[in-house]
């Protein structure tokens, strides 16, 4: 077996798991197929007597769903999930138990199983302009239903604080790395200026509301019929709507250093048809992404980075060296 974390299919688990579900939803299953996307993980399609399905079995490495606090977390995420495949059909619906999405084998491995979709995912920063329509029109579905939801606490909100206490942490460790990336280097500097004139209340107009929160091509499906699904619901938060659209505009259109108009314009028009986004809030919605993710992954071993996290790093690459022009150039879209 691979040693890469991202191929992960244990057979003792997977029969425990699919003796549960034959169990739990009284279905045969008679065929599977791994899938090997996605971080730790295990996932399989399966056939069944009840048709195709997928699960998901949680690694606790990732989701440990022992406590109780981050079942619930997850439990609600997946609540949104079916919400909006009853209510939009933008997503797979969950199979529950009691209204339960998430299920525990005898020996303590927690599972989802979902409708199955036939469909591919897109490559990073190549998605044809026909497409990011489609994908702005659901993520705009999405963000119009799930605003019907209010939240008891406060959610994240960027704190210059713990920007500037990481952007240091980084600079420190990118400074004693023997063979640190350039390009990496030359950003972990300029972010560094940004944080040192960084004024946060830029942001107070935005109003906080629930969203994926992890909304890259990864987590966008295209199915054998054209349509679009969003899959992965697992970490969605109180937050702003507006890091789910500069996420995906990155991750679809950014391509060799050059955003791509067409494509971000044909997004925001698909968007705007479903949910609100006022004109020349883009710059916005990429700077709160960068105070976001920039410390995540501007860091000086990227060239060790495996694939997903070396394309995040070259995107906060290049809002960090786009970000005095924002304005300039997106500023009336």
């Amino acid at each position: 077996m691979s040693t890469d974390a991202r191929v992960v299919d244990d057979p003792v688990i997977r029969e425990e798991v699919f003796a549960h579900i034959a169990d739990t939803f009284g279905v045969k299953i008679y065929g599977y197929v791994p899938n090997f996307l996605g971080l730790r993980n295990m996932k399989w399609s399966i056939e069944t007597t009840g048709g195709p399905l997928f699960v998901k079995c949680y690694h606790p490495q990732r989701y440990p769903l022992n406590e109780e606090g981050r079942r619930l977390d997850l439990e609600r995420s997946l609540s949104f999930q079916n919400y909006l495949y009853e209510n939009a059909q933008i997503c797979p619906g969950i199979l529950d138990l009691n209204h339960r999405y998430i299920h525990r084998t005898e020996s303590g491995h927690y599972y989802v199983i979902m409708h199955h979709m036939d469909g591919r995912t897109f490559k990073a920063g190549q998605v044809e302009t026909a497409h990011m329509h489609q994908i702005g029109k659901s993520t705009g579905k999405m963000h119009n239903l799930l605003s019907r939801f209010t939240n008891n606490g406060s959610g994240w909100k960027p704190s210059i604080t713990a920007m500037r206490e990481k952007w240091k942490i980084n600079l420190e460790a990118a400074l004693e790395h023997p063979n640190p990336n350039d390009l990496v280097m030359k950003a972990i500097e300029k972010q560094g200026n940004i944080l040192s004139a960084l004024d946060v209340t830029m942001f107070d107009s935005l109003e906080q509301r629930w969203a994926h929160w992890d909304y890259w091509v990864d987590n966008i499906m295209i199915g054998n019929n054209d349509k679009i699904m969003v899959v992965d619901f697992d970490n969605v938060k109180f937050g702003y709507p507006e890091i789910d659209v500069s996420r995906i505009l990155l991750s679809g259109a950014l391509c060799e250093g050059d955003l791509r108009l067409k494509a971000v314009e044909a997004f925001l028009a698909g968007y705007r048809e479903e949910h609100k986004l006022p004109l020349g809030g883009l710059p916005l919605a990429f700077k709160l992404l960068w105070c976001r993710e920039a410390h995540w992954w501007l860091k000086g071993d990227m060239d060790d980075f495996s694939v997903p996290p070396k394309r995040f790093a070259e995107e906060m690459i290049w809002l960090t060296g786009m970000w005095d022009e924002l304005d300039n150039h997106y500023g009336g879209l």
